[in-house]
């Protein structure tokens, strides 16, 4: 089995710390001092967050690695919690398979469930059926074609690759789109946009809209396939949009990890662009523009904001700001890990690493933000370690 570097929305732990003291030097403005608090720990490889209309939380986590160099385990899980003045009570846990690889660096990693969305105010039910007042959805990365060309058994990776929805009163798993295996097949007739690695597929996040003439949609950034895809009623995955993946010659690895749906109703999307960050320093990451009524793939994506630092997760919150997740941002010392949330205003999207619009807050690793019912921005940490140090924080200001 092989999952294909360049698909991971993430890197190791000791990625992380190589590539801190590279970092350093690039830092952008000051940090702000805010308020950190944990919420949640003891964490593998956490992932997306989300918040329902009733303000229950639920966190995505890929898991941990098993024992040798590959395997499949099933400690993969997306959690629910209900959020109270003493801190989060766990209401349900919903296991999923997770695959974990031993990347050149000789450091495990691991895929499962990856990105969340959580829409409406009826999550309390049990609704065995498509309740559309609650949809609580979840994508897991790869794909089963991918995997098994890698040497995988079909049946113990079939839940990989798929968008699933969660029963918000219970955790019940219902699968209403393999999303994967329609990307590697996409990507397998487009192959000429990306020689030699097409075909590939690693759907990463999903995001629930409603609103406009479409009413409830559903959008998937798919990180190896570089796509956005609309996920229609009867499961097929329709590609709105390809993010261009021509940076500089030699790092063609932009990466799409984070759709977040902007004032405007247009798709807003964050790049990984990790190879590029990682080599050449910090700041060579975009947001992208994408419409979401667009029929014209090849055309749909225009970056908005640039001089972010591998953007790992992104949201808006309720005051109109982008907030991203820079999973190896600069840290503060040598010494520090990398990683932080950066946020700035739609009306000035940041154009470079120094835009004075930009506010960040040192958090360690995040691979998943989103804004809480207490108007808090939450955020999941140490997301590329697959062993349980990750945690849930709360940011408030200082």
């Amino acid at each position: 089995m092989k999952i294909g570097i360049r698909t991971l929305a993430s890197a190791s732990a000791a990625v992380a710390v190589t590539a801190a003291s590279a970092l350093v030097a690039g830092a952008g403005p000051a940090a702000a001092s805010p308020m950190v608090t944990t919420v949640v720990s003891g964490l593998a490889s956490p992932r997306g967050i989300a918040f329902d209309g009733l303000g229950s939380m639920y966190v995505a986590q890929a898991g941990a690695a098993g024992p040798g160099s590959q395997g499949v385990t099933q400690t993969g899980n997306v959690s629910k919690y209900s959020l109270t003045s003493s801190g989060a009570n766990l209401a349900w846990s919903t296991p999923f398979t997770s695959v974990y690889d031993t990347n050149p660096l000789g450091q495990k990693e691991t895929l499962g469930p990856a990105g969340l969305s959580a829409l409406g105010s009826g999550c309390q039910k049990n609704s065995p059926g498509n309740r559309r007042g609650c949809q609580v959805l979840t994508i897991t990365s790869e794909s089963v074609s991918g995997l098994t060309a890698g040497g995988a058994p079909a049946d113990a990776v079939g839940e990989m690759g798929k968008l699933v929805r969660l029963d918000g009163a219970a955790g019940t798993k219902s699968t209403l789109a393999d999303v994967g295996d329609q990307n590697y097949a996409w990507t397998g007739t487009h192959s000429y946009l990306f020689p030699p690695d097409f075909p590939d597929a690693n759907p990463y996040a999903v995001l629930v809209t409603k609103g406009g003439p479409g009413g409830i949609r559903t959008f998937v950034a798919d990180a190896g396939a570089n796509t956005i895809n609309e996920i229609l009623p009867d499961g097929t995955a329709r590609v709105i949009a390809y993010i261009p993946n021509e940076t500089p010659p030699g790092f063609r690895d932009s990466t799409p990890t984070c759709i977040a749906q902007g004032p405007d109703g247009m798709l807003y999307v964050g790049a990984l662009d990790l190879l590029y960050n990682l080599t050449i320093g910090p700041g060579h990451s975009n947001v992208w523009r994408v419409d979401p009524n667009s029929t014209d793939w090849q055309h749909n994506a225009t970056v908005w904001a640039s001089g972010l630092t591998t953007v790992g997760a992104c949201a808006f919150d309720n005051q109109g700001n982008f907030w991203a997740a820079e999973m190896f941002a600069p840290p503060a010392s040598a010494s520090a890990p990398p990683g932080d949330l950066i946020s700035f205003p739609f009306a000035h999207p940041i154009q470079s690493l120094t835009d004075p619009h930009a506010l960040r807050v040192p958090v360690p690793l995040p691979g998943g933000v989103a804004q809480g019912p207490d108007g808090a921005i939450y955020a999941t940490t140490m997301s590329p370690v697959p062993a349980p140090v990750g945690a849930v924080v709360r940011v408030t200001a200082g």
